[in-house]
Formats: C-alpha cells, structure tokens, sequence
C-alpha cells in the first residue's frame, strides 16, 4: 500500500491530472512528468516531435517525488528520475519500472549541496551540526547520505530539514537553514543568480546514473508508443550531447531563463542512453540499502523486479 500523500504532493496530483484530462483521448497520449520544461526542450530541440502517431502532453513538477507519486496514481505516465526517490517511491509500494539508463558524461556536478555567500562551510566536515535543507527521498537527500558516509560523519550529526526547492531555496536565503542539498536545474540557478557556492556534487559518490521511469499500468496499455518516445529521447540525448550550444540556447528561449544558467545546466546534465545491466541494478540496490540502514525507509526492497529491459534499445531506428 501507497502511504497518504502530503496535501501538496495530492495537490500537484490533482493539477496534473486536471491539466492533462480534458485532452486525453484513450491509448492516444503520453504524457510526461518534466521539471522546468528541460525534457521537453530536449526533444523539441532535437526535432523529437515530429511524425507522431500519438500526442505529448507535459506536467509540470518541483521534484521528482511528487512526479512518481503522480506516475503511481495513473496521473502521467513517464519521468525522469534519479535512483533515490525510485527507491522510495518502491519502497512506498508503487508499481513503477525503470525502463532506460541515462548514463553521465564527465563529473557528476548535476546535484550538490549548496551554502549562500559568506557561509563558513567549506567542506563536508563542516556541515556538523548544521541545518540542511532538501527534499525527502530526492537525489538531494542521497547526496547528503552518502556524503557523510563518505566522511565517516553520522546522519545523527545534521539537521536534515525537509522542504521542496522552492521552500529550500527560500530558507537558504533567509538563514532558516545553513545549506541545501539539490539538482538541477536549481543548481545551476543558485549559482548565477544566488552566488551560491557548491560544498560537494556527486563526482566520486556511488550516486547512480538516472532513469526514465513508467508505471505498470502504462506499459500495459500503451507500451508502443512509450517505447518510441523513449528511442526519441535517446536519439535527443545523443543529439545533445554533441550540440550542448544549441540545446542550450533554445532551452533559455523557452524557460526564460539566462543562457549562462541554460549552458551550465546543459553541461552538467550530459548523459547518453545505455541499456540497463546488472550493474546498474546492483547500483540501485546500493541505494535501496543506504536508505535501509539510515532509517529512511523500513524494509529490505528488491530493485530487481522494478527494472524493464525491453523497452530502449541502443540501435533504436528513427
């Protein structure tokens, strides 16, 4: 059984629901969980979304674990999503596959903990004692996991104070907490607009590559056209990894935001498809074991099963 959502994490539910509703026609729509617009920048740019035999429609959310509560509850059907808030949301009993591997390019410099302009921490040993803002079961709170397990530090020496970036953001701004543990694009965002300076990223942490996710129900009744868009977002990540410049440019275009920020998020967020493998699986029962032992979730869970290797294929045809 699911646990009860927050009220505002029922509340993105609903949004998204009602968003994509009133277009909806059957087997016909696929839609998509997206942050900040950057998946659907991705394959416009790309030319992805042309010759479809089916529609797109795109949902709007803060984080990835509101977007899989969604993905659970039948409200979208494919997200994005980094190995900890899969892990919770398996561990929160949601029937979810993993169907693709986004495998980074270079330093993992796509999720760091952040500290405003001033701060005294400059290094993982200097968050004893102090309040840490991020949100629960995201990559965020991985990265604070294992980089105090990394430094021999107990979980039991932070204040880990759970908040959503825009709250995070937000209490960092106004001391409420001495540090924020995110990803991007809210890294990127942070550094140009706050000056914010990065304490530690994910670079040399066992932090897995990410995934794109569906939910059983999808795959049941539109695997055809999920296993198209996701060869059309494979083809769009490789399209990127070698025009990052023009990515960039038109995801600024779209999202408004300044192109410094656009190319920074467009470097860091560098990661071409590869087929899921037994590595990548024992990576995510890694996970689902740090959140065990640090108490974040209860059981023992068995990643294996949430894995679907037949859905992306690395000579994916146009």
């Amino acid at each position: 059984m699911l646990r009860p959502c927050s009220l505002r994490t029922r509340l993105w539910i609903l949004l998204s629901a009602l968003l994509l509703a009133f277009q909806a026609v059957g087997d016909e729509v696929v839609r998509v969980g997206d942050s900040r617009g950057l998946s659907h920048a991705l394959l416009s740019a790309a030319g992805e979304l042309g010759g479809l035999d089916y529609s797109v429609q795109w949902a709007e959310f803060p984080a990835t674990a509101p977007a899989l509560e969604a993905l659970a509850s039948g409200a979208i059907d494919l997200r994005g999503a980094a190995a900890a808030p899969l892990i919770f949301a398996l561990a929160a009993g949601a029937r979810l596959k993993a169907v693709a591997v986004l495998h980074q390019q270079g330093q993992r410099a796509s999720v760091a903990i952040l500290v405003p302009p001033g701060s005294a921490i400059h290094s993982v040993s200097d968050l004893r004692g102090k309040r840490i803002g991020t949100n629960k079961g995201s990559v965020g709170h991985h990265l604070v996991l294992a980089a105090l397990q990394r430094n021999g530090i107990p979980l039991s020496a932070v204040e880990i104070r759970y908040l959503l970036p825009a709250d995070a953001k937000a209490a960092l701004s106004a001391g409420a907490v001495d540090a924020w543990s995110t990803w991007e694009p809210y890294v990127s965002i942070a550094e140009v607009e706050d000056r914010d300076s990065v304490v530690v990223d994910g670079t040399g942490l066992p932090i897995p590559d990410s995934v794109w996710v569906a939910s059983d129900i999808a795959l049941a009744q539109k695997r055809a056209h999920i296993v198209d868009l996701v060869a059309r977002l494979g083809r769009a990540q490789q399209w990127a990894h070698s025009h990052l410049d023009e990515y960039a440019h038109l995801y600024a275009s779209q999202t408004g935001l300044a192109l410094e920020i656009a190319q920074r998020i467009a470097a860091h967020m560098d990661a071409l498809f590869t087929p899921i493998d037994g590595e990548v699986i024992r990576e995510y029962q890694g996970v689902a074991d740090l959140y065990r032992d640090a108490g974040v979730t209860r059981q023992t869970i068995d990643v294996t099963a949430a894995f679907d290797s037949g859905v992306w294929r690395s000579r994916s045809a146009p």
